[in-house]
């Protein structure tokens, strides 16, 4: 009769411990839930996470009832944004036999136009299991930090700096192959479509400009472009203007140029590479020194 009363506690012992494991893994799992149906926008998913008159908590609100919970989270999270929902570090303590409540830190981000944010804080849940299932009866959102830009808004910044270098990479490509003669590079530099506007006038398309420099490019002189007070405005993704004032001096056997002006530059990224689809130069001085340029 002991034996048999010592294998009853026992047994009663074991499912005791047995049910209560299975109540603190119920609850992790409804908490998992909720995260996948918010990111995954599967609304009968989320729905399954919470109890029929289940509350849920955020600043400056309460929503009361399952269907009322659905549908305001399905307002807040268009289908069009990313958002990742991270439960971390999820404290989960058995209060009774199919209760539990939780106790997690949150780490979200979220993606899309206007909506771009991450940000951390806590959840506060409160479970019950029913047939092996957790359901949440109340949730509460307690912020501890939101962080509007996240990674969009990173993204669209590296790009615009990403973008207003290679223009003044394709300035200087230009400077370079002015100076060297380099036709080959200057070729580099433009679009095919290109525009370039002198005090000479316009010249439409690569072949033409490259020609226009093969003539005023003939004089057997040392040439040397200096670039300076660039400012690159980013005009949309791939695009810039770039404003440049340059200097510059001729020197050959009798010759002794200085001259400075402003250089405008459209600029469009291809494939990673920034090209010159329209240069205005404007010049302002263009003197022979032996002479003064200041007279």
């Amino acid at each position: 009769m002991i034996a048999k009363e010592a294998q009853m506690d026992a047994l009663e012992t074991a499912l005791h411990r047995l049910e209560r494991l299975e109540t603190l893994e119920a609850t992790r799992s409804c908490l998992y839930r909720y995260a996948e149906g918010v990111d995954g926008r599967d609304w009968g998913l989320l729905a399954s996470a919470f109890a029929e008159d289940a509350v849920l908590v955020m600043p400056g609100s309460e929503v009361v009832g399952r269907d009322a919970i659905v549908e305001g989270l399905r307002g807040m999270l268009p289908p069009e944004f990313v958002t990742r929902h991270l439960v971390v570090n999820p404290r989960v303590d058995y209060v009774a036999e199919g209760r539990a409540r939780a106790h997690s830190t949150i780490y979200y981000a979220h993606e899309g136009s206007g909506f771009e944010a991450t940000g951390w804080g806590d959840y506060v849940d409160e479970v019950a299991v029913v047939d092996g299932v957790g359901l949440i009866t109340r949730k509460e959102f307690v912020p501890a930090q939101h962080l509007p830009g996240s990674l969009a808004r990173a993204n669209t910044r590296l790009a615009e700096l990403e973008t207003a270098e290679l223009a003044r990479e394709a300035s200087w490509r230009y400077a370079t192959a002015i100076d060297t003669v380099d036709f080959i590079l200057l070729e580099s530099v433009f679009t095919e479509d290109a525009v370039l506007v002198t005090r000479k006038g316009p010249r439409e398309g690569r072949d033409a400009i490259i020609e226009y420099y093969r003539t005023a490019l003939t004089d057997p002189v040392t040439r040397r472009h200096f670039l300076v007070n660039q400012k690159v405005t980013t005009s949309g993704p791939g695009t810039a203007l770039l404003e440049s004032y340059f200097l510059y001096t001729f020197a050959g056997a009798d010759t002794s140029i200085l001259g400075w002006g402003s250089y405008i530059d459209r600029v469009r990224v291809i494939d990673g590479v920034g090209y010159i689809e329209e240069k205005r130069i404007s010049v302002d001085v263009h003197s022979d020194v032996r002479e003064g340029w200041a007279t």
